[in-house]
């Protein structure tokens, strides 16, 4: 199933992230012991399905972006290519952790929604040969659908592996499944890149479509890597699904306790750095492509930088988290993100964006690595799902006001302007400006509101005294 994330930071909303398991919950109490075979079975297959799924995500999903500034695409239709899905994916995953819960068999709606998403590459394919136009909303609805499905699955596939995963292996499961299918997704996006090089400058496939050709195969490719996937979830094996109608809340009453609870206000916190990387995230695929007038290939090395630095530094991340605290690392990433517009100003050359690039994805690693552990720390185990349900929606609402303002002060405002005496004199530089003043408020303002525990009071308690 497509990989749970609490938030999407970074760049580019990125083409993007490595798909990182948050910690999983363990099995409810009274559940019958799997035969050692099955599980070893299914766990073997949830491996492959990751590494299948990361040859969708690197050499499809990572690209429509793309797709969309190669064909003239300006701000305001990238920044709602950004948003609407994201909030759709949200409220979808709020209304999953109740139908889960309806449904009983997670499989009934992991399988569905992930051959769904195969076929949804088609009409992908389709939109690439329409005028500019209607190709653009066909494809924005059809991401709009893509990312609504893998969201709604989410808390269904979160729950299954939380009972497959045996406590005492989890780590060692998950860092071998996410150093796989990471590697397999760099690979894919940095081949990808030099394959629409290569379409563009070979005089035979020019002459038949060029770029468009080269989209044409990633996004089938994407397509039939997807259907591979759910081929392998259909041979992980499903457990007897149990909950308890107690422990079910509704998002009023999350809204109610949330200024009272640590877990609240480290929603809040997720939401105002997701804004924060809003108003650069959409954008910096447009700033390579279509302002700086790099080629594919030279875009997917620095981007790959990041990708591969982040997959390189996880191991070293996760260490830390187990000696540190999950509050720690994420404070050592987020006020690193907080830099990284800021370096992004020094940078003319593109050996000076790969190192800044391959910075931004170590700090990127520590700050979804500290954020998946705490909402596991601070969250009992059979509210999980639907905590996660509700934090995603909060990041969706905060990355998709970033984007949109983003997209209105890049084309609005008049240039050039000066910010704190820098001079201003292209939108892109003024998002970063204002992107590194979010996240450092929203590292000011909330980080020191929540603490660093495990678990010592429910979710949701109000601090003593």
């Amino acid at each position: 199933m497509t990989r749970p994330f609490a938030i999407q930071p970074g760049p580019a909303q990125r083409p993007t992230e490595t798909p990182v398991a948050a910690p999983l919950p363990p099995p409810a109490a009274g559940a019958p012991v799997l035969p050692p075979e099955v599980v070893q079975a299914s766990l073997r297959a949830s491996i492959k399905d990751a590494s299948a799924w990361s040859i969708m995500q690197g050499a499809g999903t990572n690209y429509l972006t793309p797709f969309l500034i190669l064909g003239g695409q300006q701000l305001l239709p990238l920044a709602l290519f950004a948003a609407l899905p994201a909030l759709v994916g949200g409220v979808v995953q709020c209304i999953s952790a109740n139908v889960t819960d309806v449904v009983g068999r997670r499989n009934r709606i992991i399988i569905p929604t992930a051959l769904a998403q195969a076929l949804i590459w088609l009409p992908i394919c389709v939109a690439i040969f329409l005028p500019i136009g209607v190709g653009y909303w066909l494809l924005l609805a059809c991401f709009v659908g893509f990312v609504g499905l893998a969201n709604f699955g989410t808390p269904a596939w979160q729950s299954l592996m939380g009972d497959l995963v045996p406590p005492e292996r989890r780590g060692r499961y998950f860092g071998l499944r996410n150093a796989l299918s990471g590697g397999v997704l760099v690979a894919a996006f940095w081949l990808g890149g030099w394959w629409l090089n290569w379409c563009q400058r070979t005089p035979v496939l020019a002459a038949w479509g060029g770029r468009d050709t080269g989209f044409l195969v990633l996004f089938a490719l994407a397509g039939a890597a997807r259907l591979v996937s759910t081929w392998y979830l259909t041979k992980v094996h499903e457990p007897a699904y149990q909950h308890v109608p107690a422990d079910r809340f509704s998002l009023l009453d999350f809204l109610r306790r949330a200024p009272r609870a640590h877990f609240g206000r480290f929603v809040f916190y997720c939401a105002a750095m997701n804004a924060g990387f809003g108003f650069t995230g959409p954008f910096l695929s447009w700033y390579f492509l279509n302002q700086r007038g790099y080629s594919p290939g030279m875009y997917a090395t620095l981007v790959a930088a990041s990708l591969l630095a982040g997959v390189l530094s996880q191991p070293l991340w996760g260490r830390l988290n187990d000696r540190f605290g999950s509050k720690w690392v994420m404070a050592v990433g987020g006020l690193g993100m907080t830099l990284w517009p800021l370096l992004m100003l020094t940078c003319e050359r593109p050996g000076h964006f790969a190192v800044v690039m391959a910075y931004d994805g170590i700090v990127t690693a520590a700050f979804t690595i500290g954020i998946g552990n705490y909402l596991y720390d601070v969250v009992t185990p059979p509210k999980r799902a639907r905590c996660a349900a509700y934090n995603t929606l909060f990041v969706a609402v905060g990355s998709a006001a970033g984007a949109l303002l983003g997209a209105v002060l890049g084309v609005l405002t008049p240039l050039p302007l000066h910010v704190a005496g820098i001079a201003v004199g292209h939108p892109f530089t003024l998002l970063l400006l204002v992107s590194a003043m979010v996240r450092l408020l929203a590292n000011f303002l909330l980080l020191g509101t929540f603490a660093e525990f495990r678990l010592r009071r429910p979710a949701f308690a109000p601090e003593p005294g």
